[in-house]
């Protein structure tokens, strides 16, 4: 029996349940399986080397759902950032409606 909120209609679930953005298991496997089961399945963009990884990550989960899944953006300080703008581009070139941020 699905849920229905306010959330679950914006996002396009059947569940009120979100992944964590989760470093190097926040993959498409994952994030299709979460989105398949119900839920909002999420792929951490920092888990790919680089943005044309991320792209490639993205690509690959619509292979295995047609399900909504969104992609995490971890943003932290650090010494020597990650391109943090093309991610952001590979997220939304690749056409991501929903993005989670931590940091």
């Amino acid at each position: 029996m699905a849920l229905r909120t306010r959330f679950t209609e914006l996002v396009g679930i059947e569940h009120p349940i979100v992944q964590g953005g989760m470093q190097w298991v926040g993959r498409a496997e994952l994030a299709a399986a979460v989105s398949e089961a119900g839920g909002l399945g999420i792929i951490t963009a920092l888990t790919q080397p680089t943005p044309d990884d991320l792209r490639k990550e993205i690509a690959r989960a619509r292979t295995l759902t047609k399900k909504p899944f969104a992609v995490n953006l971890t943003i932290l300080p650090t010494i020597t950032p990650p391109p943090y703008a093309e991610y952001r581009k590979a997220i939304i070139e690749s056409g991501i409606k929903v993005v989670e941020t931590a940091g």
